[in-house]
């Protein structure tokens, strides 16, 4: 990458730190990166096609499309199906006797005792199903099938892996633009080639070359020049804000982002559609800078602004409520606008639902988490 000049100053490569509020992010930023052949290093974290859950959700389709033993040693077992060590060496064993792959082996086996108390059935049935009927599938359509069908999407939820998860809504994202963008050529083969050339990708190991980080990796940093990228509510800040102290502790980190700059500081947002994050509009951080301080590049379109500033209204509103609602508990006596005194006799955070029994009511009534209700504090 050549370096800029800045007034009398030269902007190196070096100079240059991208940063984020989550790994996911560096998605399309490494893509670009690598088409363009601009070095960078990653400060944290795995590249993004490189990650576990991106290399597993790639080699299901892989699978699917051709049934590959790579692939086949990826996800046989992922998520468990009790298809360990010794049946994948007796699966090797009969692959070096009879010729063909893993999966035609697995096939064949089916019936041995060996396989008795296994999950391979329903892992063999799952791949057929999708192997038979996706040509005539989105490749998007197909990723989301496959991820729930194989349980895989499951047992990230049930290991509490949101990172992963947010990788894996990235990747689907990274395939509903490649569908936009390829026309006839959207085929799941010809993705999988697009998919390749990013994965095991050389990362820079000069000197001279873009940083790219999480915020919280950056702290105690400085840089001559920052962007960063991905200032879009839900992104930053965070979906995962629950309360109004969590969203000063977004603010703060937000404030932590922008003092890494030490010459020249970027902030980048994205409007339109997002498959991870739906529609997109500007971070509320960016409005919390004075406006004399901010050089757009392109200005915010009117009604834009408008809906921002509605949805920021909207989100304060629903964390306002969280934050009042979350001092209530069973036994507590409440006060409501129409029905009056009552007390609290159940909480289902299921259902999101108190149950209440209020003094001028003769049976107990159940009552949204978002009913106007008061703590009586007398």
């Amino acid at each position: 990458m050549p370096s800029k000049t800045l007034g009398s100053s030269k902007i190196c490569a070096s100079d240059i730190a991208i940063l984020y509020r989550a790994h996911y992010v560096s998605r399309t930023i490494e893509e670009v990166f690598q088409r363009e052949k601009i070095p960078y290093t990653l400060n944290s974290g795995v590249p993004f096609f490189d990650r576990a859950e991106i290399k597993d959700a790639l080699s299901y389709l892989r699978m699917i499309a051709y049934k590959d033993d790579l692939s086949f040693l990826r996800v046989v077992n992922t998520p468990k199906r009790n298809i360990g060590e010794r049946r994948i060496k007796a699966l090797k064993e009969y692959v070096a006797e009879h010729g063909g792959s893993l999966y035609e082996a697995l096939k064949i086996s089916l019936g041995d005792e060996l396989f008795a108390n296994t999950k391979a059935q329903a892992f063999i049935d799952l791949i057929e199903g999708f192997s038979s009927s996706y040509s005539g599938m989105q490749i998007s359509e197909l990723f989301s099938h496959v991820m729930n069908q194989s349980g895989y999407e499951l047992a990230l939820r049930t290991e509490g892996s949101q990172e992963r998860l947010d990788n894996l809504a990235e990747l689907k994202q990274s395939i509903y633009e490649y569908e936009t963008s390829c026309g006839e050529e959207c085929t799941l083969e010809n993705y999988l080639a697009h998919a390749a050339l990013y994965t095991n990708a050389d990362i820079s190991t000069s000197k001279n070359a873009v940083r790219l980080m999480t915020i919280h990796t950056a702290k105690g940093l400085e840089f001559p020049v920052v962007f960063i990228a991905g200032m879009n509510e839900n992104m930053f800040p965070s979906k995962k804000v629950d309360s109004l102290k969590a969203m000063e502790e977004e603010r703060r980190l937000a404030f932590v982002a922008v003092t890494r700059a030490q010459k020249l500081l970027f902030l980048t947002e994205a409007e339109g559609f997002s498959q991870h994050a739906g529609g997109r509009y500007p971070s509320r951080f960016i409005f919390d800078i004075d406006r004399p301080l901010l050089n757009y590049e392109v200005e915010l379109p009117p009604a834009l602004l408008a809906k921002t500033r509605i949805y920021i209204e909207e989100n304060n509103s629903t964390l306002q409520k969280k934050d009042a609602l979350a001092d209530l508990a069973e036994g507590d006596t409440v006060e409501h606008g129409i029905l009056g005194r009552g007390q609290i006799l159940k909480i289902d955070q299921t259902a999101g639902t108190y149950t209440v029994k209020f003094e001028k009511v003769a049976t107990p009534r159940k009552m949204s988490f978002k009913a106007p209700l008061k703590k009586n504090q007398s």
